[in-house]
């Protein structure tokens, strides 16, 4: 790989862990700026299969013309899904594409269970190092309901 092939591959692995730090922080920052405009951004899960109200249904595709739509669909991210934690567990770049990884736990606000997760991510970049396009599949592996008070045996 020559060395302009490594500065862009370490360039778009830069880019896409402050983007997902950002998202999963709750902290966006100016990471906005790294959309084109015209982003595709489609979600995926299996909240549906589990009946999880607390994922809000945010998935489908949206188009984000410009840094303004990309900056609110960020946030609405972040409001539907504050993380405790995340891990994640590496990126990949190749040519105009990356991948990556991110196991997550989380509270639902509404009854205080722990959901814990992992999303796959994939990323399409513009020539320009931008972000053109970015797939997220989210599978939730597994939840621990809160207590409720009463004593078990």
């Amino acid at each position: 790989m020559s060395n302009l092939h490594e500065e862009a591959a370490d360039r778009k692995r830069a880019v896409l862990k402050e983007v997902m730090d950002a998202a999963l922080s709750g902290r966006p920052g100016p990471v906005t700026r790294h959309f084109a405009p015209g982003a595709v951004v489609r979600h995926r899960s299996n909240a549906g299969i589990i009946d999880a109200p607390w994922y809000d249904r945010m998935e489908g595709e949206f188009r984000l013309n410009g840094e303004t739509e990309a900056k609110s669909h960020l946030e609405e991210l972040m409001r539907r899904a504050a993380y405790i934690s995340y891990e994640d567990r590496g990126i990949i770049v190749e040519d105009d594409q990356a991948a990556s990884r991110c196991d997550w736990t989380r509270r639902d606000e509404r009854n205080g269970s722990l959901i814990m997760g992992t999303t796959m991510y994939w990323f399409g970049f513009t020539s320009d190092l931008r972000i053109r396009s970015i797939e997220t599949i989210s599978s939730i592996h597994s939840v621990i309901p809160a207590e409720t008070g009463r004593n078990t045996i």
